[in-house]
């Protein structure tokens, strides 16, 4: 929510709504019972459903998956697009209200969420990420990329079959940022909360219907979010975002992308996802006639002095809603938040879709460091860093690894060690919160130890007894 202390006076628009609903190019616009096109930003991409009337079955076998409905609406002669979809399912079904065609599909952005990704950079800021991906989409697709803002939050990422739109919204979450793709397949890309609707206004005593759940949910408020991924072994790679103010009252949630293969992409992901569930805006479903030029994720005034509600507000989802059954072109807006209802079942299916999945993690430790082996880190004495192994150098059976410091910023307590490799069995580890002063053995993997002293700086050691021994992955996590 944009704040303001600026007074707002809207001015009144005339309304003189004219719609047209084209189902592959024939105007089905007075056959239409209810109808709803569904645009949001960032969380997704737009679905529709319509219900046509199809007395004694004149359109049977008149339409098929795959062709388009489009959806226009104004208040001037209905020449403005407001939705362009792709039938998905249709369904002919009869009641005793009589015989009708059930029309379901998504806008024709879809193949956003059916294409993946396999993409890698370090470095980069998010719209040059965002810009390198939408390159990789096959040239019949027909996307381009001329609304994408400029941003300088940077970032690693690597991506390995990731749903293309599961990348965006990433991207959005990182640097703050909204995204949805407008009907001619143009990419938006820009600042959260940065573009204000100044031709567009819901007043109470004018096009305002009502309001509904308007208010604050902290049900979903959460203090720390703890991340998994993945390294290219399969050992786990943690992070855990927790904010400054936590306190005693700890409210967690986990997340698991085993796409996220860096320390870095699982930091991302931590950090955005508990920027998502803290400070958390008003949330409402609101109702009005319809809006001539809302876009979604664009900032939009409502004045309703008996809610005293009077401020500029994010719209995350437009719901234009026409038909029969509604009165003509209805608007329902979805303000800054998605819906109870709609949050309450998504949260349910990250439960049960946390609950089937191994977390690796059973010591519920915050943290990794994590070593693949891709290049030549640490201090060595008779062993060598070559082709992703560890290992000692020719004619060697024992030999010392030590690893670069890693500091955290606050006293670490507890570890634990993994190791991916051959011949590992006599293989000696240590870990070190004190930069190496005094340092712990770690006699087996997944059991947990704790430092003394503890401290800030990390270090591991590895003592090698076998010129056999060859360790391809190791991490060592830590709280």
């Amino acid at each position: 929510m944009i704040k303001t202390n600026q007074i707002y006076i809207p001015i009144p628009k005339a309304r003189n709504t004219h719609c047209k609903v084209e189902i592959n190019g024939d105007d089905m616009t007075t056959r239409v019972i209810k109808s709803s096109f569904i645009y949001p930003c960032t969380s997704g991409i737009g679905t529709f459903t319509a219900t046509i009337s199809n007395a004694f079955g004149q359109y049977n076998g008149s339409f098929a998956e795959g062709q388009y409905v489009k959806f226009y609406a104004d208040n001037a002669d209905a020449t403005t697009l407001q939705f362009w979809g792709r039938i998905d399912y249709i369904k002919n079904n009869i009641s005793d209200s009589g015989q009708f065609l059930e029309i379901e599909g998504r806008h024709r952005n879809y193949l956003l969420t059916e294409t993946l990704v396999c993409y890698s950079v370090v470095g980069a800021t998010t719209s040059d990420i965002l810009k390198a991906i939408i390159d990789q989409l096959p040239g019949t697709y027909g996307f381009t990329q001329t609304n994408i803002a400029t941003d300088t939050t940077t970032m690693n990422v690597e991506w390995n079959y990731k749903p293309f739109w599961d990348c965006v919204v990433e991207l959005c979450n990182k640097a703050g940022f909204d995204c949805y793709v407008d009907n001619d397949l143009d990419f938006h890309y820009f600042e959260a909360n940065s573009i204000l609707n100044a031709d567009e206004a819901i007043v109470e005593g004018d096009n305002f219907i009502s309001t509904k759940d308007w208010g604050t949910d902290n049900t979903y408020e959460k203090t720390r979010v703890t991340a998994i991924g993945q390294d290219n072994e399969g050992l786990p790679i943690v992070y855990t975002a927790i904010v400054d103010d936590e306190g005693t009252d700890i409210r967690e949630v986990f997340v698991r992308d085993s796409s996220a293969n860096t320390e870095a992409s699982v930091q991302n992901i931590a950090e955005a996802k508990l920027s998502e569930l803290t400070n958390r805006n008003p949330q409402a479903t609101i109702k009005s006639y319809g809006l001539d030029s809302l876009k979604p994720g664009e900032n939009l005034p409502i004045i309703v002095p008996r809610q005293q509600i009077n401020g500029q507000y994010k719209v995350i989802e437009i719901h234009h809603n026409f038909g029969a059954e509604y009165g003509g072109w209805r608007e329902e807006l979805i303000i800054e938040e998605e819906a109870v209802g709609t949050a309450t079942i998504i949260q349910k299916v990250m439960q049960k879709t946390n609950l089937a999945i191994n977390s690796d993690n059973i010591n519920k430790l915050n943290y990794s460091y994590n070593f693949s082996f891709d290049d030549d880190k640490g201090t060595h004495s008779t062993t060598e860093i070559t082709e992703g192994v560890l290992k000692t150098t020719t004619g060697n059976a024992a030999g010392t690894w030590i690893s670069p410091n890693k500091p955290h910023g606050s006293n670490v307590t507890t570890c634990e060690i993994r190791a991916i490799g051959d011949a590992i069995p006599g293989t000696l580890f240590y870990a070190s919160a004190d930069g190496g002063n005094t340092w712990k053995s770690l006699g087996s993997t997944r059991t947990l130890y704790t430092f003394s002293p503890p401290g800030e700086n990390i270090k591991i050691k590895v003592i090698f007894a076998s010129e056999s021994t060859q360790i391809k992955s190791l991490v060592l996590l830590y709280s």
